[in-house]
């Protein structure tokens, strides 16, 4: 298979389907599930009749096979619409969703909030076909006994979805309205199905998901950085043919090519109503979730910014019911007012304090948005609002291999950045090297230095005893438990970037969101100090009075990778190589911040 001139790498790695101790049997066949039912020990019992239809399959445009199953209410008269969780992680559980069941609080989603009939980041069936939808979970072109081979999102995978839809969109239940449901890979495939415009498309609801896999996971800031993709894809979406090497394709095309233009969503495309909802955590989504909104062309569009975790967040009920709102306002013709809702909601962080949550806005980026260059001090190492301290250049050097430069600011009074941030500096390297990676990130440090956190998951919720699950949690924090770790969010803003990608796309850059050619290198010259503009992802915090913004950056990366199972990102930062970092004078390094003015 190719993209353009660019032949795409397979390897048969992935774990298999047949014999895979997750996978129940290939068992086509209907049945139905009675209400007050319990699924699994300890769910949620079903609040109605169920028709389940199993492993239908359904023959894409090229004659691959894909298999589905058909969630739907027993005894339901009239035609309903559909939703789609489009996901490779397997309609019956699969590796992730047991790994959910085993890891500590279930990573937020209590046992008895949800039926077990949903997939993994799927939303849950019971509740949906209670009311008057059918649920569709499909096994994605290669993945399980779907045939094909399996690749990672791209414009095949929307064709795909596009197929399916339509398919659905035929059946005698239906009343022609389908639309899809769920996060992450649930959530990216649909900015790729909607692209390709499917016309029984109604609707879409990305939750927390990229689009562009080169500047959002894979390659960011031109980094070849793929672990994600070829380490935890392998485990979780086991399949009986060849899955697409993506780890082998980073490496051996660090440069923008086809490959990548078709593994980024042509969001311009869409035009049906969204609802996308995204957070400012996410090591995967942040950026893609964002671009989604902004960039895609549906002129009915709504963000949500929520401050928790994507796992539970899109089960907790006020969220469901939200959804629902939606759904049913343009699947069902329902007049009921939805229209009305903020186009924009943000939760504001306030690690240490309490956070804004669903704050209404008319758009994003806030119009409310004032542009504040933060100078660095390469002298005193302070980052200084609005005006450079040193107005002599100067420079500081640090090993590019275990060093980090680190830069503060104390504010006298409430602060709030939300938004894009953009760091700006003035590079060279002491050893001539010919390329630098960088790697920067934002902190929030107390008014005594201590880091201050964001507990992104509520361990008490559903419990008989709250304040002693979150008392275990401390507990737990205090001992630097690394089972624990996604519960929390340490970090502001996160960037990183190849010196020798600094090439800006001019025509889509703005000043606070520079974007990059990533097609022509620029080797660095001996002695040359060049400026390089990196992007550091959308961020809601707030600072108190006495409060500190820290930020650091050095030739490694500063943020814990999301999975433990991840390798550490690869750099070309050789060992006694050096950094240096030029400020004042001639040398216009600073830190961009999105300052939302205070009432």
């Amino acid at each position: 298979m190719r993209a353009g001139d660019i032949e795409i790498a397979f390897h048969d790695k992935q774990d298999k389907a047949r014999g895979n101790r997750f996978y129940p049997g290939f068992k086509p066949g209907v049945e139905i599930l009675k209400k007050g039912t319990t699924v699994i020990e300890g769910a949620l019992a079903l609040p109605c009749d169920i028709v389940k239809e199993r492993d239908v399959p359904v023959k894409l445009r090229d004659g691959t096979a894909i298999y589905i199953d058909i969630l739907r209410p027993d005894g339901y008269k009239a035609k309903m619409p559909a939703l789609i969780a489009w996901s490779p992680f397997g309609k019956n559980g699969g590796l992730i969703r047991n790994g959910i069941s085993r890891a500590p609080w279930r990573r937020g989603i209590p046992q008895r909030s949800v039926s077990g009939l949903e997939v993994f980041e799927g939303q849950d069936p019971a509740y949906w076909c209670n009311h008057g939808y059918a649920i569709v979970h499909p096994d994605v072109r290669g993945t399980w006994m779907s045939e094909g081979n399996m690749m990672m999102n791209n414009v095949q995978e929307g064709r795909d979805g596009y197929d399916l839809v339509e398919w659905v969109a035929q059946q005698e239940w239906s009343n022609k309205r389908v639309s899809f449901a769920g996060n992450s890979w649930l959530s990216q495939s649909q900015w790729f199905i909607a692209a390709e415009q499917p016309p029984h498309l109604t609707c879409i609801a990305p939750y927390e998901g990229w689009n562009d896999m080169y500047n959002d996971t894979t390659n960011r800031g031109g980094i070849p950085d793929p672990g994600f993709q070829a380490v935890p894809m392998m485990k979780a979406c086991a399949g009986n043919n060849l899955i697409e090497d993506v780890g082998r394709m980073s490496r051996q095309y660090p440069m923008w090519n086809e490959y990548y233009e078709q593994r980024r969503a042509r969001l311009d495309r869409i035009t049906v109503p969204i609802y996308a909802t995204a957070s400012w955590t996410n090591f995967l989504h942040t950026r893609g979730t964002f671009r989604g909104f902004i960039e895609s062309g549906s002129k009915d569009k709504w963000l949500r910014v929520h401050n928790s975790n994507e796992w539970p967040d899109i089960y907790y009920p006020q969220n469901v019911e939200d959804y629902r709102k939606f759904y049913d306002h343009y699947m069902k013709d329902e007049s009921n007012g939805w229209e009305f809702t903020p186009r924009v909601r943000v939760s504001i962080l306030n690690p240490g304090h309490k956070d804004v949550v669903n704050r209404p806005e008319p758009t994003f980026p806030l119009l409310a948005q004032q542009s504040v260059k933060m100078y660095l001090s390469t002298n005193s190492l302070e980052l200084s609002w609005g005006r450079s301290l040193d107005e002599k250049a100067s420079v500081l050097q640090f090993s590019a291999k275990d060093e980090i430069a680190r830069f503060t600011h104390t504010f006298t009074q409430r602060m709030e950045l939300t938004g894009f941030f953009k760091l700006k500096l003035f590079v060279s390297s002491p050893t001539n090297a010919d390329d630098i990676d960088i790697f920067c990130k934002t902190s929030k440090l107390s008014a005594t230095d201590e880091l201050l956190e964001s507990c992104c998951i509520d361990v008490g919720y559903l419990s008989p005893d709250p304040e002693a699950e979150r008392a275990e949690l401390a507990r737990r924090q205090k001992e630097k438990d690394p089972s624990i770790d996604c519960v929390w969010y340490a970090e502001g803003t996160t960037g990183r970037q190849r010196v020798s990608h600094r090439e800006l796309d001019t025509e889509i850059s703005t000043p606070h969101w520079p974007r990059y050619t990533h097609s022509n290198y620029q080797p660095l010259k001996a002695g040359e100090i060049v400026p390089v503009e990196i992007e550091l992802w959308p961020l809601g915090m707030i600072w108190e009075a006495g409060e500190k913004l820290q930020l650091s950056i050095a030739g490694f990366n500063l943020r814990p990778e999301g999975i433990s199972i991840l390798p550490p990102a690869p750099t070309l930062n050789e060992e006694g190589s050096s950094i240096a970092i030029h400020s004042g004078g001639e040398y216009d390094s600073h830190l961009l911040v999105p300052f939302i003015p205070g009432p």
